[in-house]
């Protein structure tokens, strides 16, 4: 008992045909895909954000680190020349002291030797 229609026609109704439906599941799955390139484009916008921030951030604190890294450098060459200029007065001030030693010592010398030199010449005469 077949009719004019096809079992396949009868209880069909709502299966697409080849051709017919393409179009329609092309369209949803373009829609599909635009949705979660819509829905992933402001995460993606967000992350870009992020990054850019915290690369500002890295950039900015490292700026902060060499400033800061100069101005102890700085403070501790002023230190530095400091303590070079008062060990180079305290090293002055020795010297001054080693050369007044010997200047006596030397001088010393000198008056033993014509002390010496004078006993020398009371014996010879």
């Amino acid at each position: 008992m077949l009719g004019s229609r096809s079992m396949g026609d009868s209880g069909d109704s709502g299966r697409r045909q080849p051709g017919d439906g393409d179009r329609g599941v092309g369209d949803a799955l373009r829609a599909a895909v635009e949705r979660t390139l819509e829905a992933t484009t402001g995460s993606a916008s967000s992350t870009r954000d992020r990054a850019v921030e915290l690369l500002d951030d890295v950039a900015r604190r490292g700026r902060e680190a060499r400033d800061e890294l100069t101005r102890r450098g700085q403070e501790a060459g002023t230190g530095l020349a400091r303590r070079g200029q008062a060990t180079r007065g305290e090293l002055s001030r020795h010297l001054e002291a080693l050369e007044e030693r010997l200047a006596s010592i030397e001088e010393l010398l000198r008056g033993r030797r014509s002390a010496t030199h004078e006993d020398e010449d009371e014996d010879t005469s």
